[in-house]
């Protein structure tokens, strides 16, 4: 004796009701709105090109801010992705990574230039004669100042005296990274005293700044 044929039950929604076919469409749009992480993106960008700028001399102190705010982009992205609102989590894990790559090879290039040098014996304080390149540090304080110049891993104290003539210390290097720093502060509280300074590199003014009390410049060269 033959029987027909058991077939599944249409699938029903809730009420009884046959659920609506999804479209093609809404398929589209549901896809195109987890796809889309431009934070991510915005974060993998930043990030590479810190990454690029970190190595060139004169604007490698860039580098810091476009690699922090990369990263943090790209958390966000990534927190984003991994709650489901957006796709792109494997965009988010490379933007973060080459974030993390750009800070750490601009704390590395600053490190290396800082404390090891690609000269010859690293900044010379005072200047020696004949290397490639001269650094000037000039203060003009009204009322006299105490001067601190060099790099973060030497540096010289002197007295600027109170009077309008500029004083001068000087520096030179063959090579490599430095970052040079150049500090002015007030000798004498009973003076308003106003404090300029500046770093001069091959004659090029590469930082310069003012205040009433104290004054600081500091230039990545190299």
């Amino acid at each position: 004796m033959m029987t027909d044929p058991q077939y599944p039950p249409p699938t029903t929604a809730r009420h009884g009701r046959p659920a609506p076919p999804v479209t093609a469409t809404e398929r589209r749009q549901a896809n195109a709105k987890r796809g889309r992480n431009v934070l991510a993106a915005a974060g993998l960008v930043l990030g590479a090109a810190a990454l690029v700028v970190a190595f060139v001399p004169d604007i490698g102190y860039v580098a810091w801010p476009l690699a922090g705010i990369g990263l943090v982009l790209a958390i966000v992205g990534l927190v984003q992705a991994r709650r489901g609102a957006v796709g792109g989590r494997g965009l988010a894990i490379t933007a973060t990574v080459v974030s993390v790559a750009a800070l750490l090879s601009t704390a590395g290039v600053l490190l290396y230039g800082t404390f090891l040098g690609g000269g010859e014996t690293g900044l010379h304080l005072p200047a020696v004669a004949g290397d490639k390149h001269s650094v000037t540090f000039q203060v003009t304080s009204a009322g006299g100042a105490t001067v601190r110049y060099g790099s973060l891993s030497d540096q010289r104290t002197e007295n600027a005296p109170a009077s309008t003539d500029a004083w001068e210390g000087k520096a030179s290097y063959n090579s490599g990274s430095y970052l040079l720093t150049l500090t002015a502060d007030t000798r004498n509280s009973n003076v308003n005293n106003e404090i300029r300074c500046a770093i001069l590199v091959d004659g090029r003014k590469v930082a310069e700044n003012s205040g009433t009390t104290i004054a600081l410049c500091t230039a990545n060269v190299g």
